[in-house]
Formats: structure tokens, C-alpha cells, sequence
């Protein structure tokens, strides 16, 4: 970034701004607000974006959202919107693991949520570039749509502005890939005439042409076409002709509710961060939706780092932990590229592709094994991450996400049975202990301000406790999975130096 000097008066705008106001920069302006960080969101369009990109929202974004409380409010809205999309919880209170959502909902219930928090949004301001400022701000410069600029200062700025990411481009990050030729559509429109397609999804010569995922829903890919002005505004005769094609069907569509395009190009950024600057979502990393992976990929890097620049931002944050966003994170999303461009590779309707395609889809897509595996890789439940001494291995719960445990509370604690997710909405991590525990858990204390301490007479289904999770619900330390590290070592690695006076 150059330098550009600033007054030394010049108070900064934020802890910091979030550039892009979509989900992802929704949702990480929610996880910084929640820790106590201030923050302001700009964003180039005048409005929610209503275009659908994905079908809905998996397990571990799911899980996010209910640690936080937005998860009532988003199946609320989601069913009222649209009743074929109603969710409900099991009988212990738990959430589902697939939440479909229409578009610019989720968006609209997070913008709630941060205004409730005290973040700001502020719209049609289009980032035009970034500097660092003398007194160590970094400076983002903006112009809305009367060409007035705008410029505002933090401490840190997140890029989540998407595939073209000013951000990015601004630092001169790298964003290497390829990937196979295609020409992709989804819409929300309506059908005619009423029939004419089956509500499934078919490989057939020109492509692949779906209508299965909901009332309205299409999708039609099309392999080794020419390249389309990705610029260009999508049209509704686009998506037909295209659609027309790749179900052979003479289908008429109407009423267009949202209209996307996509391509097979898969990309990852060289690097997550530059100094005072990070990037998540899509201006780190993209690939065809296939699977919807992509909006739970982007929601996903904010959960993981919004907890860790609230730290950086609050100076208590240990050494490295800025660092373990790109560590912990990137690589998730090279094996997301890779799957999408496998998946892509796969579907190709050539006939070098056929047998490949047959075995997977009609042989082994058959075996509930197999579907249950390829379902924990598209939702990312399979995850882990590295936790345990350098060289070590997953074991048991460490690295994973942590289920939404029962806890049976102590009597002098009111008892009952609640929820885990229900007591990490304040951002903060949890240790999870039983009565036999207590002194150990004493440890903990000196990191009341960061680390809440849950007493349990009985936890559900069996875990086995203490349990140290992170704000982002992952497992940083249980002794039987890492006897070899300490509480107190976990604690100083992933939450800095006790509280003062501790």
C-alpha cells in the first residue's frame, strides 16, 4: 500500500471497516461487533443484492449463526418468504443441518442483527483504493454516485467485496487459477409451460439443465463455450436460450425473480493478509457453485476471523493469531477449489466423461455411506483443525466443531437443561466443566473477560469433558485428546495473557 499521510488529530472511523456488504461482510461485522469491536461496513450498491447464488446454508454456518441468536430470526423470515422453505429444530431444541434461504434474506436479517450490535452501514460508496496512513491507520478511499469522495480511516480493513475485490486489487495480491470452460445459469423464475420439466436435475449432451431445489429454481451449465462479457447484464431470453439448449425442452420463462451467471474459473488469493488488511469470501478465493460450498466457505472465514481481529483490535490477542485466520482457513478453501473443478470435470457431458460419471453418480452415489461422506465434504463438517502439538494428529474432538451439547446445570445455578449454543451468545469461548473439575477450572478465571466458564452437572450426548472451545466453536484443547497440553498452555496459545490483577 503507499503512504499517505493524515493528520495526527484525525480520529479513525472504526476499529475497522468491512469493505463489502454482503453476507460475508454482514456476518463479520456481526462477529466483530459482538466482541465489543467497532466497526463500519461500506458498500458499493444502494441495495440488499437479490440475486440467488446458493440453494441455502450447511451445518457449520448454521451452528454459527445460532451461537450468535440470528438463527430464530432467519428461518422466521426464510419460511415467511417462502412456506416450501419452512425448517424446524429437533425436539431438544437443536437446528437443522441444511436451512434453504432465498435471496438477499440472510443478508437482511445479519444488517438487522448489526444494527442491534451499533455497527453502521454505509451504501454507494464504491472503494477505489487503500493507503497507510503515518500514524499506522490504513486509509480507504471511496467515491459515491454523485463522484464525491469519500475517505475513512481504522486500524484494519477486511476486503469481502467479492471475486473483482477492489481490496485486493489494491494491495496487488496475486489471484491465480483456471479452470474448465463453462457458461453457467441459476435463476428464480417461472416455468411454461407448467410440467414441461421434470424436477430433478439431468446430464444431458449440451450440458446440465436442474429444476429441483425449490418452487422456482433453474440451473443450466453449459461446457466449452465461448467466452460471455461477464460484465454484461444477464438477461431473461439468456437464461432461456441456455436453458432451451441444455434440457432440449422448449420452455418459456417469466417473471424473473433473480438472474445469475457464473463460470468454471477457480481462483485463490496468493495470501490472506497484508499487514493491517485481510481478505475473505469470494475476494479470496472463487469457484463454480456447484454444491453451494461457496456462501458457507465465505460465512465460515468470518467466523474464524472476526474473533481473532476483535483480539488484535482489544491488544490481547497472543502471538500468531491474526496469522492462524490464512493458516487455518486457506487451505479449506484450495480443497473447496479443487472439488468444484473435480465436480465440474465431472459433469462435462463429453464422452470421455460418461463412464467416470455413471460409476460415481449411479453406482457409487447409491451407497448411503458414500452420500453421507461426499455430503460431510460439501458442508465442511469433516474439518479439523491443527490444535494438538506440532506433528501430532486429529484425535477425538480436538480441532473439530463442537457439538450443540445438553448441559444439565447445576441446582445452585438455576439446573435445567440449555443448550450450549444458547450461552456463547456474548462471543466468547466457553470451558466446559463437571463438578469433579472444578479446580482446573479455576484455572480459567484469569481469562474471565474472554473465556466463560460453564458448570455442568451432566453433559449430553456422552463428551467427555473439560472442553475449551473457541468463539468460533471449535475444540482448542480437552485432555484426552491432547494429554500432552496443558489448560493454562491452551489459554496463553489462543487467548493471550491472563486479565490484569488476575
Amino acid at each position: 500500500m503507499p503512504e499517505a499521510p493524515a493528520p495526527a488529530t484525525a480520529a479513525p472511523d472504526a476499529d475497522v471497516i468491512v469493505v463489502g456488504a454482503g453476507p460475508v461482510g454482514l456476518m463479520l461485522a456481526c462477529e466483530l461487533a459482538v466482541a465489543g469491536t467497532g466497526v463500519l461496513v461500506l458498500e458499493r450498491a444502494a441495495d440488499f443484492d437479490r440475486r440467488l447464488r446458493a440453494p441455502g446454508i450447511t451445518a457449520r454456518s448454521i451452528q454459527a449463526l445460532d451461537r450468535r441468536g440470528v438463527l430464530d430470526q432467519l428461518m422466521k423470515a426464510t419460511a415467511e418468504a417462502e412456506p416450501a422453505y419452512r425448517t424446524e429444530r429437533d425436539q431438544d431444541g437443536r437446528a437443522p443441518e441444511m436451512l434453504p434461504v432465498r435471496a438477499g434474506i440472510l443478508e437482511e436479517v445479519l444488517y438487522d442483527h448489526l444494527s442491534g450490535l451499533g455497527g453502521r452501514v454505509r451504501r454507494g460508496l464504491a472503494v477505489t483504493g487503500l493507503s497507510e496512513a503515518t500514524d499506522g491507520l490504513v486509509a480507504v478511499t471511496a467515491t459515491d454516485g454523485q463522484g464525491t469522495g469519500h475517505t475513512f480511516r481504522a486500524a484494519h480493513v477486511v476486503g469481502c467485496d467479492g471475486g473483482r475485490s477492489a481490496v485486493r486489487k489494491a494491495l496487488g495480491i496475486g489471484f491465480p487459477g483456471g479452470g474448465p470452460s463453462v457458461t453457467g445459469y441459476q435463476a428464480v423464475v417461472t416455468v411454461e409451460p407448467e410440467g414441461a420439466l421434470e424436477r430433478t436435475w439431468r446430464r444431458t449432451p449440451r450440458g446440465i439443465a436442474a429444476y429441483a431445489h425449490g418452487p422456482s429454481r433453474i440451473v443450466s451449465v453449459e461446457f466449452d463455450t465461448p467466452p460471455v462479457d461477464r460484465r454484461s447484464e444477464v438477461t431473461l431470453a439468456e437464461v432461456e436460450a441456455s436453458l432451451r439448449r441444455t434440457s432440449g425442452v422448449e420452455v418459456t420463462l417469466r417473471d424473473p425473480v433473480s438472474l445469475a451467471r457464473f463460470t468454471g474459473t477457480c481462483r485463490l488469493a496468493d495470501r490472506y493478509r497484508q499487514g493491517r488488511v485481510l481478505l475473505a469470501g469470494d475476494a479470496a478465493h472463487v469457484h463454480p457453485p456447484f454444491g453451494g460450498q461457496g456462501l458457507n466457505l465465505g460465512l465460515q472465514d468470518a467466523v474464524n476471523l472476526g474473533w481473532k481481529l476483535a483480539a488484535t483490535v482489544r491488544g490481547d490477542a497472543p502471538e500468531g493469531l491474526l496469522d492462524s485466520y490464512e493458516s487455518e482457513r486457506r487451505p479449506v478453501a484450495a480443497r473447496v477449489l479443487r472439488n468444484s473443478e473435480a465436480a465440474t470435470r465431472l459433469l462435462h457431458p463429453g464422452p470421455d466423461n460418461t463412464a467416470p460419471y455413471e460409476l460415481f453418480f449411479k453406482e457409487l452415489m447409491t451407497d448411503p455411506a458414500v452420500k453421507r461422506r461426499l455430503h460431510d465434504v460439501y458442508a465442511m463438517k469433516d474439518l479439523v483443525h491443527p490444535m494438538g502439538p506440532e506433528g501430532s494428529g486429529p484425535a477425538g474432538l480436538l480441532g473439530r466443531a463442537c457439538p450443540d451439547l445438553l448441559l444439565e446445570r447445576p441446582r445452585r445455578d438455576g439446573g435445567g437443561t440449555v443448550r450450549l449454543a444458547t450461552l456463547q451468545q456474548e462471543g466468547r469461548a466457553v470451558l466446559i466443566h463437571t463438578a469433579g473439575q472444578a479446580a482446573l477450572a479455576s484455572q480459567a478465571r484469569a481469562w474471565d473477560d474472554r473465556v466463560a466458564v460453564l458448570a455442568a452437572e451432566r453433559v449430553e450426548p456422552d463428551i467427555p469433558t473439560p472442553l475449551l472451545v473457541r468463539p468460533d466453536g471449535y475444540v482448542a484443547w480437552t485432555p484426552e485428546a491432547a494429554p500432552e497440553t496443558t489448560l493454562l498452555s491452551a489459554l496463553h496459545r489462543w487467548f493471550g495473557e491472563p486479565r490484569a490483577g488476575a
